[in-house]
This record gives structure tokens, sequence and C-alpha cells, in this order.
């Protein structure tokens, strides 16, 4: 039986669409993946709330492939960072909110203990990690790396992770 040509070229036509639309397809897949955003015509709080939120979803995405211990560690190293820099505002919102009703009601007092019970230079070594139900605890021992060998300070962290990069965050107070 003989293909008539009529057809013969109706099938390469429906290949032919076939092949375009799945190319289209791939194009936007593509294109959405590596989407640019125009800032020329933005306001400098836009522009600055678009960085934000491309950094905060990089986070997500380097933290979605880690470990619990990980994050755990790195939830902790954020919360140290605030306070090494003075960045003690940052720091106290990172606190759970019970937390801090409880030990820090208001930023001043927060600020006040991280100025002095803190050392001005931190060096962290985590020693133990467990989790227990919905929050972990991660041993820490806080030291400055300039001052002498008997400065450590032993800490208990406790996270609880709401989702990447949302966590609330308490310690041993000492």
């Amino acid at each position: 039986m003989r293909i008539r040509k009529k057809d013969r070229v109706l099938t390469i036509f429906a290949a032919i669409f076939i092949i375009l639309f799945i190319a289209l397809i791939v194009i936007s897949v593509i294109s959405s993946r590596g989407k640019k955003v125009d800032y020329s015509n933005m306001t400098d709080e836009e522009i600055s709330t678009a960085i934000k939120e491309e950094i905060d979803e990089m986070k997500k995405n380097d933290l979605g492939g880690m470990g619990e211990r990980d994050r755990m560690e790195y939830y902790v190293g954020s919360f140290i960072t605030a306070v090494e820099n003075k960045k003690y505002e940052e720091a106290y919102e990172m606190l759970y909110s019970d937390f801090r009703k409880n030990y820090f009601p208001t930023f001043s007092d927060f600020e006040n203990y991280a100025k002095t019970k803190f050392p001005t230079m931190i060096s962290v070594e985590h020693t133990n990690f467990e989790r227990n139900g919905e929050v972990y605890v991660l041993w820490s021992t806080l030291s400055n790396p300039m001052g002498d060998k008997n400065s450590s300070i032993e800490m208990n962290f406790i996270i609880k992770e709401n989702d990447l990069n949302d966590f609330d965050l308490s310690f041993k107070v000492f």
C-alpha cells in the first residue's frame, strides 16, 4: 500500500509542528530559570527588595542541600556573626519570642548582655548535636582566638527550624 503524497506532506507538517512546540517549551523553561530582573525601571527601594529576595532564594537553595547539623551550625553562625559585628538588633530578632520575653524583655537588655558576655572576636567550636522532636540542640564552645585559653564559654543553642532559613533560637544564659 502506497502512502499518498498528500498524507506524507501532512505527516511532515505534523512532525514539524510537534518539534516546534517542544522547542518552545524547552526555551520557556530555560528562560524562566535564568530569569533576569530589569532594575532600570525600579526605585531604590524596589531594587533593594528584589536583591534581598534573590539572596534569600539563593540561601534557601544552598540550605536545602545541607544536612540537619550543617543547617543548625549555619543558623548559630548567623547569630554569632551578628553579635560579633555588633548587629545586636539582627541577633535579637533571631531569638525565640518567649525566650526574649523571659530573659531579655527589651532590646537594650539583650544589647547590654551581648556586649558584656560575648567575646569581641568569637571563634566557635561545635562539640555535640542532638535532635529532640522539633528542636535541635547544638553544644558549642565560644572563645576569643586572641584572648587567653581560659576565656572560653560553653553554650547550648536550641534551634527550632520553621522552614529553610526561618528559625527561632535560644541559648544557655550565663
